[in-house]
């Protein structure tokens, strides 16, 4: 039987285990395709807001790229923290698993082990009528070889085995990008515990996926995210060390017309990287290298002097006597609610430990976000004539809004280092204000 098609023709639905940005977002792909489905999470209020029609996540609409109205109100997915609801729902064919695999910067797997441990001692309670194999898709990030060293022990634990499902690793590379490249119409890599696990899976995901591309084992599919981001990681550090080795010079320019190369993808200098794939990602690299990952001198590097950048830079600002800084942006990235390994944050606390007036301000958190984040004043908004230093660490779409008019109101602001490259067509505005426009990678930016 084509669990697929049991699914189209809802005689059988999904579980995600995890409502947040990954777990979500699937939920409502295979809702947008009619499939019934059922979300787990730990988070009672998270829980409450998606029975209440209510996200939990800024701007999730503009990351999957399709109407949500309805979805949430539907009958096609129901929301729970009530594990048992899942392992005691037999018309479940197949497990998302969509938790956190991190935790303070470093990867953590006590969520997966968890739920894992769940559906393993559960396997006896699937499926008596039908008598199919359940299906496990994991969707989080992993380090290399976290099946083999950690998991594969929670189903012997429970007298189970690996061999007992259908098993898949299929880590998730949609991330806020662009319209055309969320999960519908990005390449989907895959890898299985066995033949039979690949043609029930592959048929699974393209009930979204319009390109799948499976792997020759979950071992592979492992690989693939952190290898993909630790690349990334490598040139986005690049751009920063070239930044730093000629800081007279016009890098930013360089490195743009440099990206006009077939082969070649463009990546500019700034206060560091961010979020969850990054800069985690180099993490899993190198913990699951073991005893070889002493050869990974050029990641092992990487990681290094991203985490040390924004302290470089900080530390430029402070030799110009700055009494009080403004910074713009808590979040990681522009219109992205996500605040986890944001250089903001430690860029805020160094200038605290310096004993500088310093102020952060971003839309998209509330006041006790903000607080638990950083226990620091909430701003309603920000005025530029308060301050004298003002640091633009990301282009939110409410900042594009509002610059323009609050530099032209501005007084007493005499530097304003630019993270984005954005503020460039404000140059001659700011000049006007005598303020120092610094923007990272041009010329004599860190004079």
């Amino acid at each position: 039987m084509n669990y697929a098609s049991l699914l189209k023709n809802k005689k059988a639905k999904i579980a995600v285990w995890g409502c947040g940005f990954i777990g979500l977002s699937t939920l409502l792909h295979y809702a947008n395709k009619g499939i019934k489905s059922v979300g787990f999470d730990t988070n009672l209020s998270v829980v409450e807001a998606l029975k209440n029609n209510k996200f939990h996540i800024h701007n999730i609409e503009s990351w999957i790229n399709f109407p949500t109205k309805g979805l949430l109100k539907s009958n096609l997915i129901n929301f729970t923290n009530n594990y048992e609801e899942i392992l005691n729902d037999k018309d479940i064919i197949c497990h998302f698993i969509a938790v956190p695999t991190e935790k303070n910067g470093r990867p953590f797997l006590e969520p997966i082990k968890w739920v894992l441990n769940k559906i393993s001692k559960s396997k006896n309670n699937f499926f008596e009528k039908k008598k199919f194999k359940p299906s496990i898709i994991i969707e989080s990030t992993l380090v290399p070889k976290t099946t083999d060293k950690y998991l594969k022990k929670i189903f012997d634990k429970n007298k189970s085995s690996l061999d007992d499902f259908f098993y898949c690793v299929a880590p998730r590379r949609d991330w806020f990008e662009t319209k055309d490249k969320t999960l519908t119409s990005l390449n989907r890599v895959f890898g299985c515990n066995s033949d039979k696990a690949k043609k029930q899976i592959i048929n699974i995901l393209k009930i979204v996926s319009k390109n799948v591309c499976p792997a020759s084992s979950y071992k592979v599919s492992e690989f693939v995210k952190a290898f993909e981001n630790s690349y990334r990681h490598l040139d986005i550090t690049l751009a920063n060390q070239l930044a730093f080795a000629f800081p007279k010079d016009n890098v930013r320019e360089a490195l743009k017309l440099a990206g006009t190369k077939w082969n070649m993808n463009t990546y500019y200098p700034g206060f560091g990287t961010g979020g969850y794939c990054i800069p985690l990602s180099s993490q899993y690299v190198l913990e699951g290298a073991e005893k070889n990952s002493k050869v990974l001198t050029l990641l092992r590097e990487t990681v290094k002097f991203d985490k040390n950048v924004n302290r470089k830079i900080a530390k430029k600002i402070i030799l110009k006597n700055p009494k009080k800084i403004l910074i713009l942006g808590l979040s990681y990235k522009s219109d992205v609610k996500v605040s986890i390994l944001s250089p903001s944050i430690d860029l805020y606390n160094f200038f605290k430990k310096k004993k500088i007036q310093v102020d952060i301000y971003d839309p998209l958190f509330k006041k006790d976000e903000l607080k638990k984040i950083l226990n620091c004043r909430y701003l309603n908004d920000f005025n530029l004539s308060n301050y004298d230093t003002m640091i633009f660490m990301i282009n939110h779409k409410a900042f594009q809004k509002k610059i323009k008019s609050k530099i032209k109101r501005m007084k007493n602001l005499k530097i304003i280092m630019d993270n984005t490259g954005n503020l460039k067509k404000f140059e001659n505005l700011i000049q006007k204000k005598n303020c120092e426009l610094l923007i990272t990678g041009k010329s004599n930016w860190l004079n």
